[in-house]
């Protein structure tokens, strides 16, 4: 997620970087990886870094491989009136009913444990088939949540979205930003957001980025879809926790996530 206004104005969640930045780290990615992601959907004129484990960022907040990019498939047709209504990915998580068991790096405080709980707690109150259930165990989680640090306006990211059946792991978090004493009100909406990436959610504003950071275009079908769910609005869907920007506050499931959820789950 990306910091600025309003994650993402996740105008904090927009979380997560500078034009500055951006456009330095832009400008390491090769040639090759830019055109791999323009044919797949992605808008690459913002929002595209390479991080230093040589992974790139991806939407702001989607970690993909090299050989991730590469086997992205072809554009999925998204339809020409789409605007910030709720949409999957070609790509769900399998074998439902489901127990996903989720892990928190136990170096994150008390603060940000209890953050934790209660994103998970969101999901649960669904009666959804995926079932999330805390794990002490990081080789026994399917999705990893865990730490790093950084200097800049990246709050966290995910591992892009669900493939073979299983959620996409790990989700990390700066804790330059989430520590024992910032306590940041967008904690657990930033997790749940991670975690609805991970279990193929879009961003809800993809088409369009202006509607919660203010600047930016279409995110396009990534190569994994941009599926409309049914039900959901066909409007802007306010204060949703999967738009693309935070503002800093806590946003709890709106009655269309909840509609989106239930339905793909």
């Amino acid at each position: 997620m990306r910091k600025m206004y309003a994650t993402c104005s996740m105008a904090i969640l927009c979380a997560m970087f500078s034009c500055q930045e951006q456009e330095s780290a832009k400008n390491e990615v090769p040639n090759d990886v830019v055109v791999q992601l323009s044919k797949a959907g992605f808008d690459t004129s913002e929002g595209l870094s390479l991080r230093p484990d040589g992974k790139f960022l991806v939407e702001y907040d989607i970690l993909l491989s090299k050989e991730q990019i590469a086997s992205l498939a072809e554009p999925v047709s998204i339809g020409a009136s789409a605007d910030e209504e709720h949409y999957r990915t070609t790509n769900l998580v399998t074998g439902t009913p489901r127990t996903i068991y989720v892990y928190m790096d136990a170096g994150f405080g008390t603060y940000m444990q209890t953050a934790f709980t209660t994103a998970l707690s969101r999901y649960n109150a669904l009666g959804l088939t995926l079932n999330f259930q805390k794990t002490t165990s990081a080789s026994a989680a399917d999705i990893q949540i865990l730490s790093f640090y950084e200097v800049s306006s990246t709050l966290g990211f995910s591992a892009g979205f669900p493939s073979g059946g299983d959620p996409a792991s790990p989700i990390q978090l700066n804790t330059y930003y989430y520590n024992n004493s910032s306590q940041r009100a967008d904690a657990t909406t930033v997790i749940a957001h991670e975690i609805g990436h991970a279990i193929g959610l879009r961003h809800t504003d993809y088409m369009s980025r202006r509607y919660s950071c203010g600047t930016g275009g279409s995110e396009g079908s990534a190569g994994v879809g941009a599926i409309h769910i049914s039900g959901t609005p066909t409007g802007p869907s306010a204060n949703s926790y999967m738009l693309a920007c935070s503002s800093g506050a806590d946003r709890p499931f709106t009655t269309a996530d909840k509609t989106a959820l239930t339905t793909v789950y």
